[in-house]
């Protein structure tokens, strides 16, 4: 049984011929420039140098390019304007072709398994700087050309699967996930209200249906692929050739010529009965039709060709599943829009303004850092020439760091996943910048209040900081949990600093108590349920993946992590993040975004050393090297073994790294103390 289209890429260019254009005796017209973006695209591809030694985007960019999402950092985004500005004219180019929707390669279809199909690669590589354009887009809030270089992607992603071949399927299939990742990109980021929902969905309509990337036309010409290339075999040594080609294993010497010949017909049935279960609009019921063709072509049912060179249609099928469901899922979270259910603050997604202005505070320079410390604690520090920079770095701050503050407090949502960040994590980039982000805009409340006297200048700031807090608690981790408590301690403190130059008015009290209101009331900050979901990615981190078999196992695993309690997690978070090469807390960084204060430098020493015995032990004892901490306790062992060998490893036995039980100890007070603080600043001193 072949499994083709899990190949590396040298094998792509070989692979599958398309079926049959149209019934017999039909024949297509050839496409003409006019409506064909083929020779478009080899135009541009050359361009592009392509296929050639010297591309304009090389391998190491590619690779960034793919690893690139929105938000992107000062870093990120020099890189990729520098790769944007050198590519401007090719993805103009890129973007005419992709304005065709139809796209005919002209393959010699007769050439079978030889065929090649250099195009694919080329695609993808184009689409990726269609993709990363997207992000540039968005980061310029330039939310309509975002739209419009969607809906290119869309129509490439369509263009790829018309070649009725099943790896251009596939392509396809790829193409069509990086546009719904970047379009829920954009949707997160509020680029979509119901108006552009609509022209996105009427520009996506080539990929609305059952099978946008014509997996059905392409199962069908696998048996094509295979007629064309024993029908040009001329002798048993060709054979073997062919079917080295499509299985690679130097199998199947006792096929000969004749054989191949008298049994290829009959294969044309098997594929016709595979296409008919693509078309299937039930996805269990067609996973259950192409395993059982699979289990007798290896049982030798359909004869010793097709044990070779049937294709693994289960792979193809389980592939072609995914990207219709991740653009089915993209077109219903459209219509919810387009339709008017759902606003453009109930869709977007607050955590990728927070990564914004996390990035744009981390990006102060260190010792401006210090002084927009000392002005929200101790402006007195400050003399004259200091404190022009801190104003100066303030105002320049403002698009960077205090208007993506703004825009995630008028968001409904939270969640952290968008980032694709590892867990579990201490995420100390993110977390610090956030919180770096948090303290700027108290610091600039605070100089108003002092500056002015006027203690409602306070109030912007404020409700600022306590939604973050709020929102760090809406998707919460054991680390986002201790960082939402401090934003709010620190916030109070700044209340009540304020509420020494008078009474904050009623107008301003109702809006920090209605600001207040967002954190949930029974579990402060999210200790509880961060510590359930650390521990689940701790007891999940490294699993290849996961099924039902594994989700008993997991419970169990994740029972006894919580039975040990919030501050065991959270010492294990904190192992998963070093022994994963996390950036560290370290008293070395900036002060504004420091925390040292959260997590002790004793505390991060002992963990850096438990990692490093973790690693030399399993060096040791012959282990392969490390890259998570999946190695502890497999899942394949019975489950009370399983259960037994979890409780017995601890890699970090005996170490504390911070007191969780004392921060959720105050944390009811501190929770508390923000209502009773906003509420004794509205009254007269």
């Amino acid at each position: 049984m072949r499994t083709p289209f899990l190949l590396p890429s040298v094998i792509l260019q070989r692979m599958l011929v398309a079926l049959c254009v149209c019934a017999a005796g039909l024949t297509v017209p050839p496409a003409t420039a006019q409506d064909n973006a083929a020779p478009l695209w080899r135009v541009a591809f050359q361009a592009a140098g392509y296929g050639t030694t010297a591309p304009i985007i090389s391998g190491d960019e590619e690779a960034f390019l793919g690893n690139l999402h929105y938000p992107v950092t000062q870093e990120e985004r020099a890189q990729l304007d520098v790769l944007l500005q050198r590519t401007a004219a090719v993805r103009q180019q890129f973007d005419a072709a992709a304005r065709v929707k139809r796209a005919d390669w002209d393959l010699d279809r007769s050439k079978g398994f030889a065929l090649t199909l250099e195009h694919l690669s080329k695609m993808r590589s184009a689409a990726r700087l269609m993709r990363v354009q997207v992000v540039a887009e968005l980061d310029d809030s330039n939310s309509a050309d975002a739209l419009v270089s969607l809906a290119a992607l869309g129509i490439m992603g369509a263009q790829a699967g018309q070649d009725r071949i099943a790896i251009s399927s596939m392509v396809g299939s790829s193409l069509g996930t990086m546009l719904a990742d970047a379009a829920n990109e954009a949707i997160d980021a509020g680029a979509v209200d119901d108006k552009a929902a609509k022209q996105l969905l009427e520009a996506l309509g080539p990929l609305k249906g059952s099978d946008p990337f014509r997996y059905g036309d392409a199962v069908k010409g696998e048996w094509e692929l295979l007629n064309n290339s024993v029908r040009e075999a001329k002798s048993d040594k060709d054979i073997q050739q062919m079917i080295n080609i499509v299985d690679g294993g130097g199998k199947g010497a006792e096929i000969t010529l004749e054989s191949a010949r008298s049994s290829v017909e009959s294969l044309r049935t098997v594929y016709d009965r595979a296409a008919l279960a693509f078309s299937s609009p039930d996805p269990n019921a067609a996973i259950d039709a192409l395993r059982r063709l699979t289990q007798y072509a290896e049982g030798g049912r359909f004869g010793p060709l097709a044990k070779l060179v049937l294709p693994d249609f289960v792979a193809i099928y389980q592939r072609k599943l995914s990207s219709d469901q991740d653009l089915a899922l993209l077109f219903a979270r459209l219509q919810v829009i387009a339709d008017g259910k759902e606003k453009r603050e109930d869709v977007m997604n607050a955590a990728l303004f927070l990564a914004r202005a996390s990035a744009g505070a981390r990006s102060v320079p260190d010792e401006v850092q210090e002084s927009l410390e000392l002005l929200r604690v101790a402006p007195v520090a400050l003399d004259t020439a200091r404190n022009e920079r801190v104003l100066e770095i303030l105002t320049r701050a403002d698009r960077n760091v205090l208007k993506p503050l703004a825009e995630a407090i008028v968001c409904k949502r939270c969640d952290f996943t968008a980032l694709r960040h590892r867990v579990p994590t201490l995420d100390v980039p993110l977390l610090g910048g956030i919180r770096g982000a948090t303290r700027m805009a108290l610091a600039d409340g605070l100089r108003r209040v002092r500056e002015y006297k006027q203690p409602d200048a306070i109030v912007a700031a404020a409700i600022t900081a306590y939604r973050v807090g709020a929102l760090l608690a809406m998707d919460p981790s054991l680390p986002r949990a201790a960082l939402a408590h401090s934003i709010w301690r620190e916030t109070t403190a700044a209340v009540q600093e304020s509420a020494r130059f008078g009474p904050i008015s009623k107008a301003g009290i109702d809006e920090m108590e209605r600001a207040l209101v967002f954190m949930p009331p029974g579990d402060p900050f999210g200790f509880r349920k961060g510590m359930e979901d650390d521990a689940k990615d701790i007891v999940t981190e490294g699993m290849p993946r996961r099924d039902a078999s594994a989700n008993e196992a997991i419970a169990a695993r994740v029972q006894i992590l919580k039975q040990r309690g919030t501050s065991a997690v959270f010492t294990r978070v904190a192992f998963a993040s070093v022994f994963n090469g996390d950036q560290t807390p370290a008293v070395q960084d900036a002060a504004l975004i420091r925390l040292t204060d959260l997590y002790p430098t004793s505390a991060t020493t002992a963990i850096i050393a438990a990692v490093t015995a973790a690693k030399e032990q399993r060096a040791n004892s012959g282990g392969s090297a490390i890259t998570d901490m999946s190695y502890e306790v497999p899942f394949d062992l019975p489950l009370d073994e399983q259960k037994a060998r979890f409780k017995r490893a601890d890699p970090v036995r005996g170490i504390s790294f911070i007191d969780a039980n004392a921060l959720i100890a105050i944390a009811g007070s501190d929770y508390s103390a923000a209502f009773d603080a906003v509420k004794a600043a509205g009254k007269q001193p």
